[in-house]
């Protein structure tokens, strides 16, 4: 299991997947700062719930006091006239705050909601930007479950905070000094009690974070077993590991409830705090209160204001100390969601001009890239003219794919440059290089959406006629009549509904409907039988001939027809020419062309 630990937000270096170590950029931090800007982007619906909540507040702090004076008036007098005058003020009050606080529900969800959609989308749209090397830091269901459960704290806090918030200190600023205005004194020991509860309150809240942060983090953990799970799960049953996979679940969700129930231990008796001294005042009220009332040194009334007032303080601290813990929560949200945030090593410079018309001439200059103290390739000078047709070989690690993530930019070179159309790519916009360049890689990533939608991907206004032709070039059609829906076929998460060699081709097409300036086939044939891989080749080779293209290969056959032929071995290029020339030079290709020859006659001979 990854454990999907928090990436610096300095400068310092951090291990990759493969050992490597990178320059993290300094993220941007989520704090509530960061959160502040995104509320005030609703502002008009923020201030209005703060309004009709202030309102609310206002009307509900007066109700007990207005209460307090009836009962007084009808001790000393019995004048229907001002006694029907008060309740019909106290209906009025009512009525209002019925009102209010609608208006503040109402407002206080469109803030909620606004900003919880803007926060999700702005993350969402930033991690799109992030390299390759953050995805392999994190655990995929670690990130989903930071970009839900985590954001989800916001919202909570935001729908409460909106809710409540705003006439909760109205209430309890107005209630005090309502109290004062009756007995100073009695208002003191109040303030004195609640003044006590808040701060112990705040401090145990404090202690509180750190834990509410490593509840998040096993839930993360949890999220990613679950992903890794439904994602592997042929594997677990081809490989009968679904009894280890469900201990390993297990002894995960045990960990969850040991540190939730850790968390709640301690958070419930913070929760509960604000209760136990409100009762505590209630009764200090009802023994000193009381004894004032006896003495005449305070009315009916005025002990009944202090009741109920208390009952109101109580429940606007309750709802005070709910905010509060939702907003420790949040902090230790915004803890997991900063990393989301961090800038992408691999950026557009502040200078990035377009690249408007893509010929596809490529150009390397001394290109080395080194992993640790691992060069990956070593001194690669290279001159592709625009409309050359490169066959790539070489062994496993031999810095193939490598070399094609360097012309896409998915990587910078260590030492050296990248030149397209004779523009360095760090002076290019990334959008614009990646569109000039369609991939094919061997191991092709379908979306859960209609054939002719994952075809569509890189060109969305992509025409019949231009649909139809990719499909037959990519020889896709071939497949089709056993598909019910024919390119309507949804073909299920990660094309799950396919075979290997069906997705390939549907890759293929996908990259063929692009029309690219240069496109890569990264051994995206591997899937497919030795005839159906020259059908293909052999419909491609107008679509290869008139663009930049570069076949990389495990099968000699299949580049034999290139324009130029390199062979790289070791991060090094050691051979380049056409097929017969490298035949003739009797080097490493020849070698690996007799072994492939040898492999087929032997296959031949046992079937």
């Amino acid at each position: 299991m990854t454990t999907a630990s928090h990436p610096q937000s300095n400068n310092k270096g951090i291990p990759t997947a493969y050992g490597a170590t990178v320059e993290v950029p300094k993220s941007r931090v989520a704090d509530m700062g960061w959160l502040y800007s995104f509320i005030l982007q609703h502002r008009f619906a923020a201030l209005a719930s703060l309004v009709f909540g202030a309102i609310g507040g206002i009307t509900l702090a007066l109700e007990p006091y207005l209460v307090g004076a009836i009962i007084d008036r009808i001790r000393v007098s019995v004048d229907m006239t001002q006694i029907t005058h008060d309740v019909l003020l106290l209906v009025g009050l009512s009525i209002v705050s019925v009102v209010a606080f609608f208006g503040q529900r109402y407002y206080s969800g469109v803030v909620a909601y606004a900003v919880h959609f803007d926060i999700r989308k702005a993350v969402f749209d930033h991690m799109v930007t992030l390299d390759d090397e953050f995805y392999k830091r994190y655990a995929t269901g670690d990130l989903i479950s930071r970009m839900y459960s985590d954001l989800n704290w916001v919202w909570r806090l935001l729908a409460l905070g909106f809710n409540r918030g705003g006439s909760a200190i109205v209430v309890a600023v107005l209630a005090f000094v309502l109290l004062a205005t009756v007995n100073l004194p009695l208002t003191i020991v109040v303030f004195i009690a609640l003044a006590g509860n808040t701060f112990l309150q705040i401090r145990a809240g404090l202690f509180l974070i750190p834990i509410s942060e490593k509840v998040q983090d096993q839930a993360g953990e949890l999220s990613a077993l679950m992903q890794d799970t439904v994602t592997g799960i042929e594997t677990i049953k081809s490989f009968g590991k679904e009894a280890g996979v469900s201990k390993a679940f297990y002894d995960q969700n045990k960990e969850y409830r040991r540190i939730w129930l850790f968390f709640k231990r301690r958070n419930e008796p913070v929760g509960m705090l604000p209760q136990m001294m409100i009762q505590l005042t209630t009764g200090l009220i009802v023994i000193v209160g009381g004894g004032m009332a006896v003495e005449g040194q305070i009315t009916l009334g005025n002990f009944t204001q202090f009741l109920l007032y208390l009952g109101l303080i109580r429940q606007v601290m309750l709802q005070l100390g709910t905010i509060y813990q939702r907003g420790l929560q949040v902090r230790g949200a915004m803890e997991r969601i900063t990393p989301l945030l961090q800038e992408p090593i691999i950026r557009d410079s502040d200078e990035a001009k377009d690249l408007a018309t893509p010929r596809g001439d490529i150009r390397l200059e001394n290109v080395s890239y080194k992993v640790d103290d691992n060069w990956l390739l070593h001194d690669i000078n290279l001159d592709i003219p625009a409309g050359t047709v490169i066959g790539l070989v070489g062994a496993t690690g031999c810095g193939k794919t490598t070399l094609i993530n360097l012309l896409a930019r998915v990587m910078d070179p260590t030492t050296g440059d990248v030149y397209i159309d004779g523009d360095n790519l760090r002076d290019l916009r990334l959008d614009d290089i990646r569109k000039a360049i369609s991939f094919v890689p061997q191991s092709t990533f379908l979306f859960s959406q209609p054939l002719h939608e994952n075809v569509r991907m890189g060109k969305p206004d992509l025409r019949e006629d231009e649909l139809e032709r990719a499909v037959h070039i990519s020889r896709l059609s071939n497949d089709l009549p056993q598909m019910p829906l024919g390119l309507d076929t949804m073909v299920g998460e990660k094309g799950v509904m396919l075979s290997g060699g069906q997705k390939q081709r549907v890759a293929i097409a996908r990259a063929i409907a692009r029309d690219p300036a240069i496109l890569v086939l990264d051994d995206a044939l591997s899937s497919v039988d030795t005839r159906t891989a020259a059908e293909i080749l052999g419909d491609m080779r107008h679509v290869l001939n008139t663009r930049t293209s570069i076949i990389i290969a495990h099968r000699m056959a299949t580049v034999k027809d290139a324009d130029r032929i390199i062979v790289m071995e070791g991060g090094h290029i050691v051979e380049d020419g056409t097929h017969d020339e490298l035949i003739a030079l009797g080097g490493l290709y020849t070698q690996m062309v007799e072994r492939e020859k040898l492999a087929d006659d032997e296959s031949e001979v046992s079937a």
